[in-house]
């Protein structure tokens, strides 16, 4: 929380600003959650902002880690860069990599294998780890990414499929209070170093995720008594 925010006046019109433009629908929940207390509310939707944001960064952390371990590891198995033209792709990952084409191009630059790593979806590399790629990609490839103790990739697939709800709960700017957090946390630091150890100790030694998630909103102000109230009640009683 900024130091400027302990400044802003939430007051009732502010509040009513807030529901139209951020619209009731999305603040349904969060008025749910606060029993109906709009400046509870739009606090706890300040607080779902700042964890999401501290999230990104350690999705942000397997995405890439993972992607760039995927494609490593099939470079080097498959002796090509561009192994994804060298491979029998599902159709949900033919197209992916359709659009991703489609956005370099519309760049207008090269295309080339680092680019499409980058523009690959997060879906694309969830799904190399799915069933139809087991005998294809994880038994002669895939499999050496990960610890000798996953014999096959349901269980690191299905940990995976988790985390991208996660992250598009985060990307979609939808709600997340009320999931368990902590332990969201702890799956992503463990999936990645699942991919690297290494990459897991930075990330957690460099994100903000506890210092945030330890924070709460902070207490409602008592309302203040109009001047002509606050004189009556600060005179003397008669027994005074």
């Amino acid at each position: 929380m900024p130091n400027s925010q302990d400044e802003f006046e939430y007051t009732d019109e502010v509040l009513t600003i807030f529901e139209k433009f951020l619209s009731p629908e999305r603040l349904a929940a969060y008025y749910a959650l606060a029993r109906g207390d709009k400046w509870v509310a739009i606090h706890l939707y300040e607080r779902n902002t700042e964890i999401s944001e501290a999230l990104y960064g350690v999705l942000q952390g397997l995405e890439v880690a993972l992607r760039n371990a995927i494609h490593n590891v099939l470079t080097k198995g498959l002796g090509a860069p561009d192994w994804y033209d060298k491979i029998h792709l599902q159709n949900s990952e033919l197209e992916a990599l359709r659009q991703a084409r489609s956005k370099i191009a519309e760049r207008m630059v090269e295309e080339t294998p680092g680019r499409i790593v980058a523009e690959l979806t997060f879906a694309f590399w969830v799904r190399l780890l799915a069933w139809p790629y087991e005998k294809s990609l994880w038994v002669p490839h895939l499999r050496r990414i990960f610890p000798m103790r996953f014999t096959n990739p349901s269980v690191i697939h299905g940990r995976l499929v988790e985390l991208k709800t996660l992250r598009n709960r985060i990307a979609h700017h939808e709600r997340i209070l009320g999931r368990d957090l902590e332990k969201d946390y702890a799956a992503l630091l463990e999936t990645i170093g699942w991919v690297s150890p290494d990459v897991r100790e930075w990330v957690r030694e460099t994100n903000c995720f506890e210092e945030r998630f330890a924070k709460r909103i902070p207490k409602k102000p008592k309302p203040q008594l109009p001047e002509a109230e606050e004189a009556i009640s600060a005179e003397p009683s008669d027994g005074a």
